[in-house]
């Protein structure tokens, strides 16, 4: 009887073992290990074992892929790929290391790292957005939520491309080292780093913006809360270009060193900054709309521009034609159609406050405010309400005949009526 039982048992045994080993064949293989998966199955791969169709990997890397259409290939080393959501796709290069692509959430995104070593693309929620690497190393390329963006980083070291919440955007950082590009809460914005190391360009709500640098080192380029802005800097070293609240608007910063150009609150201004060789330029526009700024120019140093209030004003210091222009300031504050302009100089300053239609110039040392100056040639400002001419500006005529109405004749013929 005991051996019999024996038997049974075994027998029981061994069946259940060949059930547990068919079952367990049938998830590796409903997870790729082993069996061709459809179109729609969940799969994955560990260093190289386990490949399909839409999973693969190689030694020391992993690829998993989870819903209909999901792909996952880790073509890299010690690298892995991970795709959850309709038609997601993620993959690594092949030849790299330490590569990581991750599509998650959302349907029909793509994201892709290549590069050498240690370059990240990462796509969470959202459809149709497309998330590349291709860099050296220590890259990243990242999308959060949103439609239809491409985000890409190019060539370079340790260089950042970002969306958060925005559809339809264009971001991208190619070449040069710790450069960034993000916008946030904008849709259809435009937003590149080419080359140059430490820039950074951001878009903070606001649509339809181009957010643009160019080479050079720390630059800044900024745009929050404005819409159809162009903002940039080309070349130089720290040099900045912001626009705060305003649609509309131009403002670019360009060469030399530690040139800014602003804008704060206001649309449809133009206000630039610098030039090539130029340093240490200013030109900020606040609370006004349709002015134009420049300070600097070529080889242009210690200019500023400033406009508070009003509109349609043209203000500018620095270079005048083609002489540069050093340590001049133009202002207007609360003018319109006021037309200022200071430099070469040195130390020019012409400024209008509270006229319109104004045209107030100083070329030379010396101020001139409104209908008021100091040093150079005495030329009153013109504009809409008029200025008293000084002496100078008298006809020599007029002042031959007040001359004489007070000569010795006159006394003579005034003692001979007494």
């Amino acid at each position: 009887m005991t051996s019999v039982l024996s038997n049974t048992n075994s027998s029981r045994k061994a069946a259940g073992g060949l059930v547990a080993i068919a079952i367990a064949g049938g998830l590796f293989a409903g997870a790729g290990f082993g069996a061709t998966p459809t179109a729609s199955a969940t799969c994955a791969s560990f260093f190289g074992i386990g490949n399909s169709s839409n999973c693969t990997s190689n030694l020391f890397s992993f690829a998993v892929a989870i819903g209909s259409g999901a792909q996952a290939h880790a073509r890299g080393s010690i690298g892995g790929a991970v795709a959850v959501g309709k038609n997601n796709t993620a993959s690594t290069g092949s030849g790299s290391i330490l590569n990581v692509a991750i599509s998650a959430l959302g349907n029909g995104n793509s994201v892709t790292t290549g590069g050498a070593l240690a370059n990240i693309a990462t796509n969470i929620g959202g459809s149709g957005n497309t998330v590349t690497t291709a860099g050296s190393l220590f890259n990243t390329a990242t999308n959060i939520f949103g439609n239809g963006n491409t985000i890409t980083t190019s060539a370079g070291y340790v260089n950042w491309a970002r969306n958060v919440f925005g559809d339809n955007n264009i971001i991208t950082v190619t070449g040069g080292t710790g450069n960034w590009a993000r916008n946030a809460f904008g849709d259809e914005n435009t937003l590149s780093v080419q080359a140059g190391n430490a820039n950074t360009a951001r878009n903070i709500f606001g649509d339809n913006n181009t957010v643009t640098i160019q080479g050079g080192y720390g630059n800044f380029t900024r745009n929050v809360l404005g819409s159809g802005n162009t903002v940039s800097t080309q070349g130089g070293y720290s040099d900045l270009a912001t626009n705060f609240l305003g649609n509309n608007n131009v403002v670019t910063s360009t060469g030399g060193y530690f040139n800014g150009a602003r804008n704060i609150v206001g649309s449809g201004n133009n206000v630039s900054a610098g030039g090539p060789g130029s340093n240490l330029n200013l030109g900020i526009n606040v609370l006004s709309g349709g002015n134009t700024l420049s300070a600097g120019g070529v080889t242009s140093n210690l200019n500023g521009v400033l406009n508070v209030g009003g509109g349609d004003n043209t203000i500018t210091a620095g270079e005048t034609g083609s002489v540069p222009g050093n340590l001049n300031a133009g202002f207007n504050l609360f003018g319109t159609r006021n037309i200022v302009g200071a430099g070469p100089g040195p130390l020019s300053l012409a400024g209008s406050i509270l006229r319109d239609d104004q045209t107030v110039t100083k070329t030379d040392l010396g101020v001139a405010i409104n209908n008021f100056r100091v040093g150079g040639a005495r030329q009153a400002a013109t504009g809409k309400s008029g200025a008293a001419r000084t002496a100078q500006e008298v006809p020599r005529s007029n002042r031959a005949s007040s001359a004489d109405s007070n000569g010795p004749s006159a006394r003579k013929a005034a003692r001979s009526a007494d």
